[in-house]
């Protein structure tokens, strides 16, 4: 696997090992559609804190909590610029109350009254190997006083039993010339009692390939998407004790699968480690991400089936299952009780799918009842949204700064209703196209291995650990809209299948490709063009299988009345192919089927006879390069004319072959040479009879004339 620099962290005053991308701006889906890329990161975040120019002010790693009498340890980049030449303004701030807060301080913007501030030049502070400045800040609360000394003292200004919260703290760095840059980080002080219900965390992680090819439907096996796979997998598995759920594409798992790239295979063999690891669940799904309301507005309900079955099929060897159906869109009640009846009694829901209620805005913590409508409910747990912002800032220079964010996050969604006698839970999904780097999974999952606030779980684990609220939700009303190319897909399922029918085994990676190809232009993410340039790839895929087939069109010159005839039948591909063979023409007359013998290819020869035109048909079995199929016909007239010779699969409906036989007929029959000698014979009659008509034999001529003395 590949390898990224470490850099330390420090747990509770203790230094972690910690891993980090050296590239940490890649991301997996960076291929992914623009209009399914997820929520962009906070302003500062995205450049790494609030700048006037000046060098990038980047933290790159710190306590993600500190408990009484603990200090807070920071690590910062100062973007190069000297330490002699720079200084570091430290400001608390008091701790946070709402989320909404939490979400102004993440874009910048500092809340709350200021606990205090202090300065401090950058040459003071301990040297970092990475180029950067360690910072110790001793913390001073109402449990116990700071221990030690550092750069600046936080001091909470609590009363003992209530300092647990999130401060923010904002740090600024000043370089000689006037430039400032800035960051906002926070300190997370947790002193919970030791029974306390710890706030599950399931995260799950999406893992897929960037997409490309014809209507960018197909995962794309690149260099940089498997780097980026490997790290992401070596950094969860690196913390192989912490739960996780891991949801990949099915379609990136079949390509990886399918490819002879070392790294591929590399990639594919640390998905299945990771996948046995114990704590470890993968959900499974759709082949490629649909809409089940398309599916089912476009009259296409059986391609849901058909994504079900082969995404199961895909991540088999990952031991894929579970019961929770991941919804990444608007949902219906058709669509509730269509995953229902495929398995899927648990949903993953997005915010803006469930009416949200007037009450206090506390985040949703537990799993709920939803009704759908028509009678139709399920169990439901809403994705976090702004966890999920959280990890989608976890790219380029902010991975650090996010991680800690998110950490910080979780600790106020545990602080909105600290020590609660039952457990709650919160579920993150990052969005499609905004999975973080190596280095922020890496940082996270070694945090909560020793986290006093939060635990991680599986998914499955939250539906069991916490209790469902007793309270039923609703689903917010969506409308059923379709732009997917239904009368394309449909006959192309159609066809699929008949052509599935007509091969042998030797064809199954050949059929299951075809497949991922028709069932990848369902992809939702895709735009409705998109779709059709997908199922046209699809189409021209099965088109150039079926041009592997052909029937050599000959001329065929019969000598006699009656003739064996051989119909020759070429293939190309390396699978059998067995097909119903039918030759036809109103100018000849086959014999009875059971006056056949068309050889070793042909089976169950029948002959068939309809308004003056005559049919052969068997079932061919080919199996080599060259068939040949022998045919007893006989000619009705002589001359030239054509016989139609079609291949269709067994099933019906798809035509493998087709073309027409020339037949140059010579032979002349019996009654027809007997009538012929028979006009010849009236002919040379008639011909004698007007040939002795017109010279008579001489009358007398033999006679002597009478005398004229004999006359009386």
């Amino acid at each position: 696997m590949a390898r990224y620099p470490a850099v330390a962290c420090f747990a509770m005053g203790r230094p972690v090992f910690a891993l980090a991308l050296a590239a940490a701006g890649a991301t997996l889906l960076a291929g992914a559609p623009a209009g399914a890329r997820g929520v962009s990161p906070p302003a500062h975040l995205a450049a790494g804190g609030s700048s006037s120019g000046g060098p990038a002010l980047t933290l790159l790693s710190q306590s993600p909590w500190v408990g009484p009498g603990q200090s807070m340890q920071l690590r910062l980049g100062l973007g190069g610029a000297p330490a002699s030449a720079a200084s570091i303004t430290f400001t608390l701030f008091s701790h946070l109350t709402s989320r909404s807060a939490f979400a102004e301080t993440a874009g910048g913007t500092a809340v709350g009254n200021s606990l205090g501030s202090s300065t401090v030049q950058a040459s003071t502070l301990a040297p970092d190997p990475q180029g950067g400045v360690d910072v110790t800040v001793p913390v001073e609360s109402g449990d116990a006083a700071a221990a030690g000394t550092g750069a600046f003292t936080a001091n909470l200004d609590c009363a003992a039993g209530s300092c647990g919260g999130v401060y923010p703290l904002r740090v600024q760095l000043s370089v000689a010339g006037g430039t400032r840059t800035s960051l906002i980080t926070y300190l997370v002080y947790a002193n919970p009692p030791a029974d306390t219900q710890r706030l599950r965390l399931a995260l799950v992680m999406p893992l897929s390939l960037p997409l490309g090819g014809p209507g960018r439907a197909v995962p794309q096996v690149q260099d940089t998407a498997l780097d980026t796979l490997d790290n992401l997998d070596e950094a969860m598995s690196a913390h192989s004790a912490a739960p996780l759920t891991l949801y990949p594409e099915p379609a990136s798992v079949a390509a990886l699968a399918a490819s002879s790239h070392p790294k591929a295979k590399s990639a594919l063999a640390g998905l299945q480690s990771l996948s046995g690891q114990p704590g470890r669940q993968v959900l499974t799904g759709p082949y490629v991400p649909v809409d089940p309301d398309a599916l089912s507005a476009a009259g296409l309900e059986g391609e849901l089936v058909q994504q079900v079955r082969r995404g199961g099929q895909a991540l088999a060897p990952l031991r894929g299952g579970g019961r929770t159906w991941v919804v990444p869109g608007p949902i219906t009640a058709s669509s509730v009780s269509a995953v229902e009846s495929l398995g899927y009694d648990r949903l993953a829901l997005p915010v803006s799918d469930v009416v949200q209620g007037g009450g206090p805005s506390l985040t949703i913590t537990q799993p709920f009842t939803l009704s759908a409508g028509r009678g139709v409910t399920a169990t439901a747990a809403e994705m976090d949204g702004e966890l999920a912002s959280d990890m989608a800032a976890g790219t380029g220079g902010t991975t650090f700064l996010a991680a800690y964010r998110m950490l910080a996050d979780l600790a106020l969604v545990y602080y909105e209703q600290p020590n609660a006698l039952s457990p709650r839970g919160v579920l993150v999904l990052p969005s499609a196209g905004a999975l973080p780097a190596a280095g922020f999974v890496d940082t996270v999952l070694a945090a909560l291995g020793t986290d006093p606030l939060v635990a991680p779980v599986t998914v499955d684990q939250l539906f069991t650990d916490v209790p469902t609220a007793p309270s039923t939700r609703r689903l917010a009303s969506a409308s059923s809209s379709s732009s997917l190319p239904a009368k394309q897909i449909r006959d192309g399922r159609a066809r699929l299948m008949a052509f599935s029918t007509a091969v042998d085994a030797a064809a199954a990676p050949v059929v299951r490709s075809l497949d991922d190809l028709l069932l990848s232009s369902e992809n939702s993410q895709l735009r409705a063009a998109q779709q059709q340039q997908a199922v046209a790839a699809f189409t021209g895929a099965l088109s150039g299988e079926l041009h592997t087939v052909s029937i050599r069109a000959d001329t065929i010159k019969l000598t006699s009345t009656a003739a064996k005839v051989p119909i020759t039948i070429t293939k190309q591909s390396a699978y059998g192919v067995t097909a119903v063979l039918r030759i036809s023409g109103d100018k000849v007359v086959f014999p009875a089927g059971a006056a056949q013998d068309p050889g070793p290819v042909c089976r169950s020869p029948s002959v068939r006879s309809s308004a003056g035109r005559s049919t052969f048909s068997c079932v061919a079995a080919i199996g080599h390069a060259t068939n040949a199929v022998y045919v007893d016909m006989r000619a009705r007239a002589t001359g030239d004319f054509r016989l139609v010779v079609t291949l269709t699969s067994p099933s019906g409906g798809l035509v493998l072959a087709t073309t027409h036989v020339t037949v140059h007929s010579m032979s002349t029959s019996l009654v027809a040479v007997g009538l012929s000698l028979a006009a010849l014979l009236v002919l040379l009659v008639w011909w004698g009879r007007t040939w002795w008509r017109r010279h008579p034999p001489g009358r007398g001529a033999h006679v002597r004339r009478r005398q004229p003395s004999q006359v009386a």
